[in-house]
């Protein structure tokens, strides 16, 4: 099934010019969106608009922008991970520590490693043992929290290695790295939902999971990567901010979960499974980054971000579940 919710390869009938309107609306409507808010942060600074303000918040977002990537698998298979800021901040504190003694690859590397092993853990309780996800990922985060703290003592990692951070900091003809790796995670995720026999899998087993089962997939496996995937990302994107910061605590970031569920709910994937896309996604993190980013150019209270997105939030989930209904009513 694919982001307007009809299974791949099948044709449909536009009867008349409105028929399909709540379709094209659910579609469609966040590039409308976007579109809408650019111009107006635009027209309120022109600097908006420039390479380097766009290069800036494509370095800025890079982390919270890769974990939507494997946040998007996970939600479309029916999951959902509440352990993201937890396995965040002990990435990034792996990354910091291994940096320390290591050369910067070993390192990032071993952040990763340890990302995609409490992303097979929490996909293991979830798909084999069929804990609820929520239940699941807070108590793991819990504990993920904790490893943090004891490796840490609740103090900061430095590191003075300059190469640390290119990763992070450094550039290529004036393009970030970790902005050419944040569109190279949507392109190539994006395809394999889109194009591999493995997003359709996903796309089945969130669509109906005892269906799949019936017909042969493995479900528990599918569900199970899905996480691993998400685990991975987690890794390159507490890398990330580590080689930003060249440094590292526990509880780097709490808020960052709600980013990425903002990213990828307001870019339209359905959290009950089934519905979505990567180019959604990409959407989503596009309208959250521009209204962040339009907060500090028009000079508006930081205050109010937090409001506006809570109701940017509830407003896409109300809409979202509306135009549903209208599409399965047609």
């Amino acid at each position: 099934m694919n982001e307007a919710g009809v299974a791949t390869g099948q044709v449909v009938a536009v009867p008349g010019r409105f028929t399909n309107l709540p379709t094209l609306v659910r579609t469609y409507g966040i590039v409308l969106t976007l579109v809408i808010l650019v111009t107006v942060v635009a027209i309120g600074n022109p600097a908006f608009l420039s390479p380097r303000n766009l290069l800036n918040m494509l370095s800025q977002w890079a982390p919270a922008g890769i974990m939507a990537v494997g946040m998007t698998f996970v939600i479309l298979t029916g999951g959902f991970d509440l352990s993201l800021a937890s396995g965040y901040s002990l990435c990034a504190v792996v990354a910091a520590y291994a940096g320390q003694t290591l050369s910067p690859p070993l390192a990032f590397s071993a952040a990763i490693a340890v990302g995609l092993a409490f992303g097979l853990a929490n996909g293991l309780l979830v798909a084999v043992a069929r804990i609820n996800p929520f239940i699941t990922t807070v108590g793991s985060g819990f504990i993920i929290t904790g490893i943090a703290l004891v490796m840490t003592e609740n103090a900061a990692f430095l590191v003075d290695d300059p190469a640390f951070a290119t990763l992070g900091a450094g550039t290529w003809q004036g393009i970030p790295y970790s902005g050419m790796a944040l569109v190279a995670f949507m392109i190539v995720f994006g395809l394999i939902l889109a194009r591999s026999i493995y997003g359709e899998v996903i796309y089945a087993v969130g669509g109906n999971y005892e269906a799949s089962r019936l017909s042969g997939i493995r479900v528990r496996m599918v569900v199970a990567s899905a996480y691993v995937i998400l685990g991975g990302c987690v890794g390159l994107a507490g890398s990330i901010t580590a080689s930003q910061l060249s440094s590292a605590q526990a509880n780097l970031d709490p808020g960052i979960i709600f980013d990425v569920l903002t990213i990828v709910v307001v870019g339209g994937t359905s959290l009950s499974g089934g519905t979505g896309a990567m180019w959604r996604t990409a959407v989503g993190l596009g309208i959250i980054a521009t209204i962040s980013n339009g907060f500090v150019l028009l000079d508006i209270s930081p205050y109010y971000q937090s409001i506006i997105k809570g109701t940017i939030i509830v407003a896409a989930l109300a809409l979202d579940t509306g135009l549903s209904r209208l599409v399965r009513a047609k």
